[in-house]
């Protein structure tokens, strides 16, 4: 890891990191995550996402790519494609 990189990181969940130079802050990264998995219909979805990154296992700096996949399997949410309906599992 770059010496820059370790130094000017942000503690905790904070922000979430797209590359080693660019993050999100938290309200963004759970907005994002929220439209990317198409769940503005899910009742209180934001507070169900704070609390559940409030487990966290991952310590600073997190990526966003290993964030996602945590509260994809944490909650069990799948990315939506915006070109084709989400499909019921058979």
């Amino acid at each position: 890891m770059r010496d820059d990189f370790a130094n000017n990181q942000v503690d905790g969940l904070e922000c979430v990191y797209l590359s080693m130079t660019e993050h999100l802050q938290l309200n963004c990264f759970i907005g994002n995550y929220i439209k990317t998995r198409n769940l503005h219909s899910v009742a209180d979805i934001e507070n169900v996402l704070r609390a559940t990154l409030k487990n966290y296992p991952g310590k600073a700096p997190v990526m966003v790519n290993e964030v996602n996949a945590w509260i994809d399997k944490t909650l069990g949410y799948r990315t939506a494609h915006p070109d084709f309906p989400q499909m019921e599992d058979a």
